[in-house]
């Protein structure tokens, strides 16, 4: 059996996911992906990098009076920011995801930061967080390479 290609993000991705983790802060699914259109591109015809991770409604700690039916956080490339968005009833977005105040390749420990205070219900934080994941440089320049070849 063939295993799946990695991505450029992958590494990245798994970093948070294991913060997430270790925080007890775990989403239901986390998934990586370059099948999706680029929304970003207005012709349609190329894709972009992304990441989806996923909070069902039955998670522990999920401020269900806020967020019924859980949250997802986005990473997309080329956005420069991670976004989220509250889920609906069979995993629909509830609305358009919204830009939060991380970087692209924000710190895992910031990405916990931000998603303990989503899943408790509570505003999103004002004000960009500056920390910046270790090994950002080297992941940001395959992400351009992978990006160059579309």
């Amino acid at each position: 059996m063939t295993e799946p290609r990695a991505l450029p993000h992958d590494l990245y991705i798994t970093a948070v996911v294991d913060a997430l983790g270790a925080a007890g802060l775990e989403p239901t699914t986390a998934e990586t992906s370059d099948a999706e259109s680029n929304r970003y591109d207005a012709t349609g015809l190329t894709t972009q990098l992304d990441a989806l991770l996923t909070w069902d409604g039955d998670t522990t700690g999920l401020n269900t009076d806020e967020h019924e039916d859980g949250l997802v956080l986005l990473w997309e490339h080329p956005a420069e920011q991670w976004q989220w968005a509250p889920r609906g009833a069979h995993g629909s977005l509830v609305h358009e995801p919204e830009f939060l105040p991380l970087h692209r390749w924000a710190d895992p420990a910031a990405v916990v930061d931000v998603a303990r205070v989503l899943l408790a219900g509570l505003p999103v934080p004002g004000g960009e967080d500056p920390r910046l994941w270790a090994h950002y440089v080297s992941s940001s320049e395959a992400v351009t390479a992978w990006a160059a070849q579309e």
